[in-house]
């Protein structure tokens, strides 16, 4: 199967198509239309009838012919004006009209760009240090290990219905410019007594329950790498609380489990993993010898031009204002750089842009070619991130990206972080200055604020902010600038905030900020309106996203473990481990028989294994074939687990596969039924 086959099949375009139409005319309801939407990265916006629309680029690469594609999706989609760059390397549309999506999605698709699961319960976007390559501290380049653990995790029955997302990042060194600490699995190539491998972080996350990821492991081997990520996902899948999805990310097992049982059961997932895994599908990079003495690429991004370790070349951060692009940008840049012969181009962590490869006579042209096209190499003041907030987002509180223009991180170029609500997707915990959105009441009225951290950073070596004040909105910048005076004024010499905030503490910035804090009654009508709006504030967020994904069928998700055990299956046979496949047959079995219980509407739907034959029978009076088949073929399987015979295993998975093909389709034909039984009596209800 080509890359192509694995990241883009019309087949998706066409099954999206269908529910739309299928939703419009009243044949499935909404969760299943979501459903749908969010495995090929479309969300919906506040806004009846509108989407957003966002493609995955593992490690942010992209190709400067595919800004065309780009720039096509604006020009033959109603009314968009720009993309947009994301904080996981994306590029993403917003203001999509729905019925628009699959024809946005097929012509991207020509261009070799995928939305597969860039959305929903699955694995996001894989990150990446964008100096991955060319950086002179790095120990290997691990855009090959990116690569690969993208196209291992795409359609991968594992991780099509997580408890919730799950997002992974690689570093190839131990500065962690791709952030690890704030992933579910950060991975940080290093090196132990000569050996060269990676060190494993896990459970980390953002949003109203911010944790820095702990060490599951100090060292893998590169050939384990592949198994390992996977022993960690089984874990997510198989532990994390699918009840409570405001705590199903993988943090909590952390959290619930305590960090050493929670790598004990990762340990216990990898043996299995590991087992199954044919080495020869584990990536190989090219291992160097790092520079310890040069420069750390930074916050997820350069922010000046960089020497790269091939001699004579230079990587170019381009500055993305809002990281937003026109189609005359996007054509623009693709001119310029196939002009200058540049063809390694990546979107960054703080929403801009780099090109590798640059000789040192290439950057003044370039950066000329930048200013003509509106953009240009970044400036001191302009390492600001903003989420969408209330302009799309359905979790919005405040107008987080009207703010942030007004923001300016002054001559150290501090990073500036807003967010329109507290699941910090700009990740201000991280940031020396973070914000997030919030409403707060004063003499009863509601006003737009934000509340501040302090002090964060996502390195190695880094911490979370720490609180600061809440400021109402309108004085958000006054807050900023006076931050940077005191900044500059007190700070030692070379010393960053992140150490000069935490040497002067949380009781310092309050006092600074004391009078922007206070709001008097007749100051009111002066603050009660957030930036850019008219409209006295209220908070409109839905309270219901669509980040926590949309709502599994449980015979959805057991149809997907059985796939993801006949692998396993199929691979411990492959390597003659005859035990372990017998297990996964076993798993097949049981989590079949579940399946038809539940199609069946029976009312136990977990009998012990002794009793799921009769318990079959009973469930399917009509379909004795289904069930008949299960006793008789489970009966042959007991027999030839007690010997693993090794010659009769190929006609007994010949047998099984069959059966279960006949078992499926049965699943699939009853809960059909169940649902058109269900939307009728919802439409007699409502008439």
């Amino acid at each position: 199967m080509s890359e192509q086959d694995i990241f883009i099949r019309q087949e998706d375009f066409d099954r999206l198509e269908q529910a739309i139409q299928d939703y419009q005319e009243g044949r499935i309801d909404h969760n299943s239309l979501v459903a749908e939407r969010l495995m090929l990265g479309t969300y919906g916006q506040w806004q009846e009838g509108l989407c957003m629309v966002r493609s995955k680029l593992p490690g942010g690469r992209v190709r400067p012919r595919q800004l065309l594609g780009y720039a096509e999706g604006l020009e033959n989609i109603t009314c968009l004006e720009n993309v947009h760059i994301t904080t996981r390397q994306d590029i993403q549309y917003n203001n999509v009209p729905l019925e628009e999506t699959p024809a946005l999605l097929r012509l991207l698709a020509k261009h070799g760009i995928t939305s597969r699961e860039a959305c929903g319960n699955t694995v996001r976007n894989v990150s990446g240090c964008p100096m991955a390559g060319f950086c002179p501290r790095e120990h290997v380049d691990v855009m090959p290990h990116i690569d690969a653990t993208a196209r291992y995790l795409i359609r991968n029955p594992l991780t099509q219905s997580l408890p919730r997302k799950f997002k992974i990042s690689y570093s190839g060194c131990e500065a962690d410019c791709a952030q690890g600490a704030i992933q579910d699995l950060g991975i940080v190539a290093t090196r132990k007594e000569g050996r060269e491998g990676f060190k494993l972080l896990a459970g980390g996350g953002l949003g109203p329950h911010a944790r820095q990821a702990v060490v599951l492991e100090e060292f893998i081997e590169e050939e384990a790498l592949l198994p390992a990520i996977e022993a960690v996902l089984a874990l997510h899948d198989k532990y994390s609380d699918r009840a409570r999805r405001s705590r199903s990310r993988i943090k909590f097992l952390v959290e619930r489990f305590g960090v050493d049982e929670f790598v004990r059961k990762f340990r216990e997932e990898y043996a299995r993993t590991s087992a199954a895994f044919d080495n020869a599908r584990a990536p190989r990079g090219e291992w160097r010898q790092a520079r310890e003495d040069a420069l750390v690429c930074g916050h997820g991004a350069p922010r000046q031009v960089m020497p790269q370790h091939q001699p004579g070349l230079y990587a170019v951060p381009i500055d993305v204002p809002g990281g937003d692009l026109t189609a005359q940008q996007l054509r623009g840049l693709c001119a310029l750089l196939e002009r200058e012969g540049h063809s390694e181009l990546r979107a960054t962590q703080d929403q801009n842009f780099i090109v590798f490869n640059v000789p040192e006579a290439g950057i003044e042209p370039l950066a000329d070619g930048l200013k003509e096209l509106g953009l240009g190499l970044p400036r001191a003041g302009t390492n600001v991130v903003a989420c969408p907030g209330t302009r799309t987002c359905q979790l919005g509180i405040t107008s987080s990206r009207t703010v942030a223009k007004m923001l300016d991180g002054g001559s150290h170029d501090l990073t500036i972080r807003v967010n329109g609500c507290q699941n910090t997707c700009a990740h201000s915990e991280i940031a020396d200055i973070g914000f997030f959105g919030k409403g707060k009441r004063h003499f009863g009225k509601l006003i737009p604020s934000y509340a501040i951290r302090l002090g964060g950073s996502g390195l190695a070596g880094g911490a979370f902010g720490f609180p600061g004040p809440d400021i109402p909105a309108a004085r958000v910048p006054m807050a900023v600038k006076r931050i940077q005076e005191a900044f500059e004024e007190g700070r030692a010499e070379d010393e960053s905030f992140f150490s000069w905030s935490r040497r002067q503490g949380a009781g310092y910035f309050e006092e600074l900020l004391a009078d922007l804090t206070q709001v008097r009654e007749f100051e009111l009508s002066m603050l009660q309106r957030d930036h850019g709006e008219s409209a006295v504030f209220r908070v409109q967020s839905s309270g219901v996203g669509e980040c926590a994904g949309a709502h599994t069928d449980p015979l959805d998700k057991l149809l997907l473990d059985i796939a993801y055990e006949r692998n396993l299956r199929d691979a411990f046979a492959a390597k003659s481990k005859y035990k372990d496949a017998a297990e996964s047959l076993a798993n097949v079995f049981a989590l079949a028989g579940q399946a038809l219980l539940i199609a069946a509407g029976a009312e136990d739907t977990t009998p012990d294994e002794s009793e799921l034959a009769q318990a079959l029978a009973e469930a399917l009076p009509d379909d004795n074939e289904v069930a008949e088949g299960f006793a008789g073929l489970y009966e042959q399987f007991a027999d030839w687990r007690t010997g693993l015979d090794e010659l009769v295993y190929p006609g007994l998975v010949e047998k099984a596969d069959a059966w279960l093909k006949s078992a499926r389709l049965l699943c699939r034909t009853l809960q059909a039924r169940r649902k058109e039984q269900e939307r009728k009596k919802s439409a007699q209800e409502v008439a």
